[in-house]
């Protein structure tokens, strides 16, 4: 049935309330077998399969601008305007967020979170002053709402008496893991005044079958809405000024369709907030019933027993050294935005709790508040993803290092990371790093480089530090000389060297065997003249560098600086990433459109030396 409606959204308007029921589980159905065989966002997409049915039945998708913040739950808006989910996440498929170069239908391009509001203020400004009527609507949810990004844009919202624009709050109390904070209390008050909510909701199928009693329904709405404000306190949006509506049942057609009557008819008048309670993970049992954060993001056959066999990771390597280092020491505080349950760090946040705190989509707040910690002698440790580190560059820049205070980020998913795409691949944080003054960067690729960063550089310098981790399971390497900077291989006064970076960069060492140039491991991604003077790579004729976790204005331009300063007349061959954007798709084939596979870098340097 989904093929028959994706070809015209407005067909959704003449189905009954049991086609649309029978087309929601057919919908339900595509994604979790997309999901399955694809991996994606599980839970947030079964949760807001009704809600993106019922705006598609509203509005035009094409004049109206529906803006879905993180765009992680717009599974259903792709296949309802015409898209496949066959080939999900990817190369050549459909992508994992909003993406306005892959469908007209998609307004702007997302995967980082509370961005709709401020985006759609935009719009609307700029259809105000075109004289363009249109609708625009900021679909968000509970947990993006808390980030200040959203509270800056709902401040400036409550000044624009004339905005067309339409809020949705898509609230089911969870982020990843559970929502906190103040607004997640407020969420949860307004989620348990159920008493005028379910009245709401048995009235108004009762009363939506003819004309007369639908008219008295909402008159009935209105003086139930003003005996609840009677009784009830001023929601936070009223408080600031804003219109709020709800809450409704968002897992309800008749509801749905009387949220959004009331939202357009309001919206003359002023921007208007319209609160929708859905479930995530809605029917799907598994799913619902998780509250940790499981089916938030899901692998590939999630849903086959025993088709994930448990790895050893990069991950968990980290998880068990905070651990340490927090034994050790009562000083060491651990922060994260959002990212307990990512970064693996439930147990952590079990045996430390009062040395714990996860922000929430908050990352400025964790950077800053780091500082505090800082500057009263505690050692914070900041577990935060690359992708969502690059939001607190000002933070990092002013608040940590112009203070000139230790801290160490913990920098999760480096380099590729697959189906999540360009919004979200970890190429950029050494290049921005980079540009902070006192920082230094760097990347084990094992279990004993790991160790002897966590005991030699972890802390031990008064700036901040950034240990850099790939989504990787461990692999097995041999002894080198070890150094907290780099592990040397071998030394045979070759005519060439070969410097690598992370596991990738460690497996090319293994795959070129015996061939007779020397092999370095780099760990200090940001080495100083002092270290790469050490490496006598003046010395050497061909210089080869392999990166597959950055882009060239990373380390690679460290390096190539260094040997221009020094006057250097060989051959300086890095493999990089360019600084652009790239797409989505599993890990390995995108190296190989790349080229930056292991293999082609092993048979690039044997073609080169032979």
């Amino acid at each position: 049935m989904s093929e028959k409606i994706s070809k015209s959204s407005s067909a959704l308007k003449k189905l009954t309330s049991e086609q649309l029921k029978v087309l929601a589980s057919d919908i339900r159905a595509d994604i979790l077998s997309s999901v399955n065989a694809n991996g994606g966002h599980l839970s947030s997409n079964l949760g807001c399969v009704e809600l993106t049915m019922a705006l598609l039945a509203s509005f035009d998708p094409l004049k109206d601008d529906l803006l879905f913040d993180v765009g992680h739950q717009t599974y259903t808006y792709k296949i309802l305007t015409g898209r496949s989910l066959i080939h999900l996440r990817q190369i050549g498929g459909e992508g994992p967020f909003s993406n306005r170069f892959e469908s007209p239908y998609d307004k702007y391009c997302n995967g980082h979170a509370s961005t709709s509001i401020s985006v759609g203020l935009g719009m609307d400004i700029a259809k105000r002053l075109d004289g363009d009527k249109s609708y625009t609507i900021a679909i968000i949810g509970d947990s993006s709402l808390s980030s200040g990004l959203s509270m800056e844009a709902l401040n400036l919202l409550s000044t624009q008496k004339n905005s067309r624009l339409i809020v949705i709050i898509n609230d089911n109390g969870m982020s990843i893991g559970k929502d906190i904070g103040f607004m997640a209390k407020k969420f949860q008050n307004l989620r348990n005044s159920r008493f005028y909510f379910r009245t709401s909701n048995a009235l108004g199928k009762k009363m939506s079958k003819h004309r007369w009693t639908w008219k008295l329904f909402l008159k009935l709405r209105n003086l139930k809405d003003h005996f609840k404000s009677m009784i009830l306190k001023d929601t936070v949006f009223e408080a600031m000024g804003l219109k709020y509506i709800g809450p409704f049942d968002g897992h309800d057609f008749i509801n749905l369709d009387l949220a959004i009557k009331k939202a357009k008819s309001l919206v003359e008048n002023g921007p208007v907030i319209v609160h929708i309670i859905t479930k995530k993970g809605y029917g799907y049992p598994q799913a619902a019933k998780d509250s940790k954060g499981d089916f938030h993001g899901v692998a590939p056959y999630f849903a086959e027993p025993n088709s994930n066999p448990l790895t050893i990771d990069f991950t968990s390597l980290k998880e068990n050294s905070i651990r340490e280092l927090m034994q050790k020491d009562s000083k060491v505080f651990v922060i994260t935005p959002a990212m307990e349950k990512g970064s693996k760090l439930e147990s952590i946040f079990k045996e430390f709790p009062n040395r714990c705190l996860d922000v929430g989509i908050a990352e400025e707040n964790a950077v800053t508040l780091a500082s505090g910690l800082a500057l009263k002698g505690y050692k914070p440790v900041i577990d935060i993803y690359s992708t969502f580190m690059q939001r607190s560059y000002d933070e990092i820049f002013e608040d940590i290092s112009r203070e000139k205070v230790a801290a160490l980020f913990i920098v999760e998913r480096c380099g590729l990371v697959g189906g999540d795409g360009e919004s979200h691949h970890g190429l950029y944080d050494v290049s921005m790093i980079k540009s902070i003054p006192y920082t230094r960067v760097y990347m084990p690729f094992d279990e004993e480089t790991n160790r002897i960063l966590f005991e030699k550089v972890a802390f031990c310098h008064n700036v901040p530090i950034f240990f850099r981790y790939s989504k990787e399971a461990l692999i097995k390497t041999k002894n080198g000389i070890l150094s907290e900077n780099y592990v040397k291989y071998n030394t045979g006064n070759y005519d060439a060297i070969y410097i690598g970076v992370g596991p990738k960069g460690y497996r090319v060492i293994d795959e070129l065997g015996e061939l007779a140039i020397d092999k370095i491991m780099l760990l200090n991604l940001l080495p100083s003249d002092e270290i790469l003077n050490e490496l006598h790579l003046t010395e050497y004729k061909r210089i080869y560098f392999y990166d597959s976790y950055g882009i060239y204005e990373g380390t690679a331009e460290v390096i190539s600086d260094y040997l221009n300063r020094q006057n250097f007349t060989g051959q300086f061959i890095p493999y990089t990433f360019k600084k652009d954007f790239y797409s989505f798709g599993d890990n390995q084939s995108l190296y190989e459109r790349y080229q930056l596979d292991v293999n082609h870098i092993v048979t690039m340097i044997n073609r080169l030396e032979n």
